[in-house]
This record gives structure tokens, sequence and C-alpha cells, in this order.
């Protein structure tokens, strides 16, 4: 019994696996959209190319400090040139 549990340990076992850490988030992407609700003065993010069943308006839900996704572009500032 002990030796069918040592190898049954040994197939199973997983290695962590190693993410690369992005630095940008979803708050310096190009596509996030900031809507905001008149009736209850709520805004809400949402990725422009993502899309989403679950939403009214077919758009993913994002939050802010979301590590960001491969679709990500940098927003380009004019005034960062200053």
């Amino acid at each position: 019994m002990q030796k069918n549990m040592n190898i049954q340990m040994k197939l199973f076992e997983v290695e962590a696996g190693k993410k690369e850490k992005r630095e940008e988030t979803c708050r310096t992407c190009k596509h996030r959209q900031r809507w905001e609700y008149d009736d209850n003065g709520k805004i809400l993010q949402y990725c422009g190319i993502r899309k989403s069943n679950r939403t009214m308006n077919g758009l993913l839900k994002i939050k802010c400090k979301n590590e960001a996704c491969i679709l990500y572009q940098k927003i380009n500032n004019k005034n960062s040139s200053k």
C-alpha cells in the first residue's frame, strides 16, 4: 500500500511554473475605456478589444491594476516630451 502511495505522489508532482511578471497594467493601455453612469455616479472600466457576454455593452469589465494582457498597447502621451 505504501509503495502505491509513493508512486502516485511521484506521478502527480507538479513544479511551480515561472510566470513572467509584466510591469504594464490596464491603466496605461490604449484600449481602456472609462464609462460613467449618471444614475448612480459609478465609473466602470472596460477593455475596448476583449469581448464579454456578461456585460450590457459586450465589452470585458477590467480593473486598472490588472496585469496587462498580450493585446496591450501603451498610450502615447504628447505631454511626456516636456
